[in-house]
């Protein structure tokens, strides 16, 4: 079983060159002790997919990673407080938020001047099938 923050780690180093160019940085804050222990493959394609629509979008921005468990459920939060086009980042998370869907899990996004937050809640249950 991995670990959430190892996950997010993992990730987000694939995306640290694109993430400078446009002068953000990750700050990954998600606790050790939350772990992945099923769909770990779709929960890992989908937060990469949130990392890479986040990053293309954000500009001159700290992204701050965090998680919480309540209960089976795991919530994601990315938050950014840098320029975002938020029309176009909302269409690019709609593809991801249907893979979200099939864990039994979705996207949600808050916007409150000048933070734009984006939460990933799924379940850490099996399929059912």
């Amino acid at each position: 079983m991995e670990s959430l923050q190892n996950l997010v780690g993992r990730l987000t180093q694939g995306y640290l060159s694109e993430a400078a160019k446009y002068k953000n940085i990750f700050v990954n804050e998600v606790p050790s002790d939350l772990g992945i222990e099923y769909n770990h493959s779709w929960v890992c394609s989908i937060i990469n997919g949130l990392f890479n629509t986040i990053v293309q979008h954000s500009r001159e921005t700290c992204i701050r990673i965090s998680a919480r468990r309540y209960g089976y459920v795991m919530v994601l939060e990315v938050k950014e407080s840098g320029s975002v086009n938020g029309y176009a980042m909302a269409c690019g998370l709609q593809e991801i938020n249907s893979l979200a869907e099939k864990i039994g899990g979705c996207l949600s996004i808050s916007v409150q001047q000048p933070t734009t937050t984006v939460a990933f809640s799924f379940p850490n249950l099996p399929l059912a099938n």
